[in-house]
């Protein structure tokens, strides 16, 4: 591989930016973490086309001018993540149906200066769920979170009937979208206190145990699951992709049950996101090989 004077690669399997290269990325505060733009840019390569794909840290108070500026600018697409997922739809021109039952975004196109948002998050979980060759249909699930992400999974499993057991730190958030998705869909939804005699008695009934909040990012905010409560029956899906194996996942997978990590949804919902943008059938298996890469590296520059 050749490098310019400032260390920059000039192999040409990454393409030439120019004035004629399309810019989409990813909007979110912190977001230095974030493997989209590995996802994203490897795909561009893989398929051939003149695009680029950035993060753009955007704090709280500041999405506003963001996405008027990335507007002016001409950025085609962008992925919106924490904490701007419910808060972008305000500054949005247009939004896709299902999107907006959700209230909360994750996926923008820029088409002829008109923004539209769309949800990937659901559809992305569901693809995972997919990949793991398991069915929701009718399923029981217990749920943990209602922010941006739970929302779209929520929405998205309710369509396939399955009943829910909801439970997040903030009760009126769960409460709230306990009532939009028995009125949107009749399916039963039940509101689950973050106590570890309620938690136990909904995860003994369910067929799935789903975390789409921020829990478990850390050894002390685990969800608060016993791990004697988890049975080799299980499905267990957690969206939280740093650490990969969370305690949850490495829990569940101490006594056999069947795991699905944060890495796979990624995957899925940025495809989905491709396609949206372009038209064009996303190279899935590049997308999902330059996951691992990234993961090398960032761990490297960690030591």
């Amino acid at each position: 591989m050749r490098y310019g004077a400032h260390g920059r690669s000039l192999d040409s399997s990454y393409g030439v930016i120019s004035g004629s290269t399309h810019v989409y990325g990813v909007v979110g505060y912190p977001i230095s973490h974030s493997l989209s733009p590995a996802i994203q840019n490897a795909a561009f390569r893989s398929i051939g086309l003149n695009a680029v794909y950035v993060a753009f840290p955007v704090k709280e108070g500041w999405l506003r001018p963001a996405i008027q500026g990335l507007k002016s600018l001409k950025v085609k697409g962008l992925n919106v993540t924490t904490p701007h997922k419910m808060l972008i739809v305000r500054y949005l021109d247009e939004v896709e149906t299902e999107a907006a039952e959700i209230g909360a975004i994750n996926t923008v196109k820029n088409d002829d200066d008109t923004l539209i948002g769309f949800n990937t998050d659901g559809i992305g979980a569901l693809d995972a769920i997919k990949d793991a060759r398991e069915s929701v249909d009718g399923q029981n699930v217990s749920l943990f979170g209602a922010g941006g992400a739970a929302r779209a999974i929520a929405y998205a499993l309710a369509r396939h009937r399955c009943s829910l057991a909801l439970a997040n730190r903030t009760v009126s958030s769960a409460r709230r979208l306990q009532r939009q998705l028995h009125s949107s869909f009749g399916v039963k939804v039940q509101q689950v206190p973050l106590s570890k005699q309620a938690i136990h008695d909904y995860v003994k009934k369910t067929n799935i145990i789903l975390n789409a909040s921020s829990l478990g990012m850390s050894a002390k905010s685990a969800v608060p699951i016993d791990r004697r409560w988890i049975r080799a029956n299980h499905l267990v899906f957690d969206i939280v992709y740093r650490p990969v194996e969370t305690k949850l996942l490495h829990d569940a997978a101490s006594v056999g049950a069947r795991t699905i990590n944060g890495l796979d949804m990624l995957l899925h919902q940025a495809v989905r996101s491709f396609t949206i943008w372009t038209g064009m059938k996303a190279p899935i298996h590049q997308m999902r090989r330059a996951i691992p890469e990234k993961l090398i590296a960032q761990n490297a520059t960690n030591r």
